[in-house]
Formats: structure tokens, sequence, C-alpha cells
């Protein structure tokens, strides 16, 4: 089978697409498949080698230009494929397979139209009452078109039974599948922990990476941040004016990630939505004891006094407490860490549910 992966981002960036279409070629190719990824990146960028071939289009550009570089190099790619997965690019793809029939899976994991709103400062409202308020005429266009674009697809999988069912209340009469996402287990261990805590994720306002900053100066704890994004400027000089002990580590590839990880004691993931954090499920595969802030995305897989603690990111003191918690036991962080590398191992394992994926890619539909 001939599959030709799409996405908006991709590694060494950081965020969900960028870790899992690396991670969904590596077992379509053990698979003996052919494997071709479309992506953009920065014009500064240098591509990334893999053993695969990635086609990249220019992100600094007019995006109409933009636009219609993607849709001509995504059509000129299918024709030669049996299937496509787009976990991104949703409407460029969409264009394409309108003309040329392929199998073809589309991958959700949030609302863009929300997103989007939410970076331009055009909502403050959760995913939730979005989804529920009356849209502004700019809002409704772009779920018109997100809506038509999911249509032109077999099937949409999606890593939460929330975002599921959002996604059938768009409108979408294509079938909508949940899929969690999935890691690899990690035996390497270290006996050098270096930062209290550590977050990795992309650094926008809804990640709350300055809530965290603050509370890390009040409960006198070091944090390890990896990740770039729009709020890092305006972060760093929030940690540099209050004198937090914060290490900023930008876009780091897989490993140098994974050795930020082994450095730490306990993962932060205050988010105020979420999918299904890959982020969250890599430091849990480690081991790691988390915090997480109580939305659905985290709370379907931590539980509250098993292999985490669930806070109210609006309470800080709550958040304080959680933090003195785990740094005051080592046992307890022991307790909670291998009780997540269990639940990895049991619900959460890459090779399981990257093969749900592969099925819908050789079918078209989970029959």
């Amino acid at each position: 089978m001939k599959t030709l992966l799409i996405s908006g981002i991709y590694r060494p960036e950081i965020g969900g697409p960028a870790t899992y279409l690396p991670s969904l070629a590596q077992y379509l190719m053990h698979l003996n498949h052919t494997v071709e990824v479309v992506t953009l990146k920065n014009s500064s960028d240098t591509g990334q080698k893999e053993p695969w071939i990635v086609n990249y289009v220019n992100r600094n550009q007019f995006i109409l230009l933009r636009i219609l570089k993607t849709v001509l190099l995504i059509f000129k790619k299918v024709k030669n494929i049996d299937s496509v997965l787009a976990n991104g690019l949703l409407q460029e793809t969409a264009v394409v397979i309108s003309f040329i029939k392929k199998r073809s899976v589309a991958k959700v994991v949030s609302d863009p139209v929300w997103e989007r709103a939410l970076n331009n400062s055009e909502t403050s409202l959760s995913v939730i009452e979005f989804n529920n308020s009356n849209l502004r005429l700019k809002h409704k266009l772009q779920r018109l078109l997100l809506r038509w674009s999911l249509n032109r697809f077999d099937v949409i999988t999606c890593p939460s039974a929330q975002l599921k069912k959002i996604i059938e209340n768009w409108g979408v009469y294509k079938p909508v599948k949940f899929i969690p996402n999935g890691v690899t287990l990690f035996n390497e261990k270290s006996t050098s922990k270096d930062f209290d805590l550590v977050t990795v994720c992309r650094l926008v306002n809804i990640k709350n990476i300055d809530k965290i900053i603050q509370v890390c100066l009040k409960a006198n704890v070091s944090l390890a941040i990896v990740g770039s994004g729009p709020e890092e400027f305006k972060l760093k000089a929030l940690a540099r004016s209050i004198e937090a002990k914060v290490n900023f580590f930008g876009q780091l590839n897989t490993s140098e990630v994974n050795k930020i990880l082994l450095r730490s004691k306990i993962y932060l993931n205050l988010s105020d939505h979420e999918g299904l954090s890959f982020s969250l499920l890599e430091a849990m595969s480690f081991g790691l004891p988390s915090i997480v802030s109580n939305i659905q995305g985290n709370t379907n897989v931590i539980t509250n006094g098993l292999d985490g603690i669930v806070v109210d990111i609006k309470d800080e003191n709550q958040l304080i407490n959680a933090i003195n918690t785990l740094m005051n036991s080592q046992s307890t962080r022991l307790e909670y860490g291998l009780a997540a590398r269990s639940k990895i191992k049991s619900e959460y394992l890459q090779e399981i549910q990257i093969s749900k994926v592969v099925k819908l890619l050789a079918t078209g539909i989970n029959k």
C-alpha cells in the first residue's frame, strides 16, 4: 500500500501531528508499505531527514499562494498512492480528493475554528461554550468550509469521545471514529532530577504557561519548558521580571525531549482544552506523575489520586497544594508514576492504536 500523510506541522516542531505522523510512517514502513509526507515548514528551517520522502511547502508566504501550492503538490502526489491521511491541511486535501478518489482518513484533534478565534482574541469561550454559541458570520463560514472538507473523506478519527460528539454536531455525516493516541513505553532511567516540573507544548494562550510560571515562583520550584510559539517572548519576559526558576529549551527533537523528561520529577498539563495530549502520554510512559487541569481531555487519562492530581486551573491555591503534595513525597511521586506507566501499557500503547488507523487506510472505513 502506498500512503500519503499530510499535516501542517512536522517534527522537530512541537504538537500532536508533528509527533503522530512520523510514528504512523514508521509503522507503515515496518509493514513494507510506501510512505510520503506533505507538510509545511518555515523558510528558515532545514528539512527533516527521514527514511521516507518529506515534501515541504514554505509556510512564510502569502496565504492564498501557499494554499494553491499545497493543493497542487497534494494533487501531484495523490495520483500515485492508494490512501491518504490528513492530520491537518484538511481543506487543501479535501479539494484534491473531491477530484481524485482515494481511500481517505482525516484526523481531527481539536476544533480549528475555535482555536483560531481564541488565538486571534475573537473569543474567550471554552470549546464547548463556543460550539453552543451563536457564531459570528466569519466563524460560521469557517465552520461551513470545515464541514464540507470533512465530508469529502471516507472516515474521520479523533482522540477523544468529547471531540467525537462535537464533530458530529457540526453536521459531519461521514463516520467519526474515536481512536485514542498511543505512545511507546520507555525503559531509560535517570538518577539526576534537575527540574521539579516540566511541560512540553506549543506556547499559546490555552496552555496557561503564564500561570504555571507564576505558581512556580510561589511554590519555589524549578520549571523546564519545552516548545516554542507566539507566546514565547512574552513568557520569557514574565519569567525574567519575577525571577522565576524557569528554563526555556525551545523546540527540541524527540531524543532531546526525552532527556528533559528523564531529568524531571513532575509533568504539568494545565491547558484549557485538549483532545488527548501526546506529551502527557509520553510523560506517563516515562513514569512521571502528572498535575493536569480538570478538562475532559485530561481527566479521561489521569485519575485523580491514582496516577496524578487533577486541579482547577482557576484555583491557584489548589495548584500550589498539588505541587507541594508531590514535591514533599518521593514515595507518592513513585506510586503515581508507576500507575501512569501501567495505564499506558494497558490502554495507550502506540502499536495498538496505530493499527486501528492502518486498518482504516486499508479499507476506507472500519467494517
